[in-house]
C-alpha cells in the first residue's frame, strides 16, 4: 500500500500528512481534469473540488482494500470532472492528443499536405462526435482509447462493474461509427 502511514495520519485529522497526499498526487489529478476540460482555470476548479471530496470522505477510504489511495482519489477525479461537465454543460472538446499518437509511431507521420489536412480534419469531427456524447460513455471512451487503459482499471476509476464499462464503450464506439459513416456518406454525396 503507497503512503499508508501518511493516509492514516491524515485520517486522524494531520494536515501535514493530507497536504503531503496533495502533494504527492496534485498532478495526476490535474492532468485528469485537464484532459477532459482543456481548460487551466476549469482544471484547477477540478483538482480543488476533488481534494475536498476526498478530505470530507478520507475516513471512508479504507488502507487494508486492494484499492489504492491514488485510483481512489482518481476515481474522484473522474466523478467530479463528469459533475463539472453535466453541472456546467460545457462539454469542450474531449482529449485530443493525437501529436503523442504520432510520436508513439514515428514511421507513420504524415508528411504529404493533403492527407495531412484531412486527418486534421477527421479528429476534428471525432473531436466534435465525442462533445456529443453522455458524459460516462466518454469517459470511458477516453480513458480506454486515448489513456490505454484496462476494463478492469476503467472499472475502478469510474465506480462501476466492468460489464458497465464494456457497455459504455460499446455504445460509444458504435456511435462513433455512426456518426463517422453520416459523415462520409455525406462527403460522397456532395462528390
Amino acid at each position: 500500500m503507497e503512503n499508508l502511514e501518511l493516509i492514516q495520519n491524515a485520517q486522524q485529522g494531520n494536515q501535514e500528512a493530507f497536504y503531503m497526499l496533495f502533494e504527492n498526487n496534485k498532478k495526476m489529478v490535474f492532468g485528469l481534469a485537464f484532459k477532459y476540460t482543456k481548460n487551466k482555470q476549469d482544471a484547477e476548479d477540478i483538482l480543488q473540488e476533488t481534494f475536498i471530496k476526498a478530505l470530507n470522505n478520507l475516513n471512508q477510504f479504507q488502507t487494508k482494500k486492494s484499492s489504492s489511495f491514488s485510483s481512489w482519489l482518481y476515481r474522484i477525479g473522474v466523478n467530479c470532472s463528469i459533475d463539472f461537465l453535466r453541472d456546467k454543460q460545457r462539454i469542450r472538446k474531449s482529449l485530443s492528443d493525437w501529436e503523442t499518437m504520432d510520436r508513439t509511431n514515428p514511421d507513420e507521420r504524415i508528411t504529404d499536405p493533403e492527407k495531412k489536412a484531412s486527418r486534421e480534419d477527421l479528429k476534428k469531427k471525432i473531436e466534435l462526435i465525442l462533445e456529443d456524447m453522455p458524459p460516462r460513455q466518454k469517459m470511458a471512451f477516453v480513458l480506454k482509447h486515448y489513456q490505454q487503459l484496462k476494463i478492469k482499471e476503467i472499472a475502478e476509476f469510474m465506480d462501476c462493474s466492468e460489464g458497465s464499462v464494456k457497455k459504455q464503450l460499446f455504445r460509444a464506439v458504435g456511435s462513433l461509427k455512426n456518426s463517422l459513416k453520416k459523415i462520409v456518406w455525406e462527403k460522397e454525396y456532395e462528390l
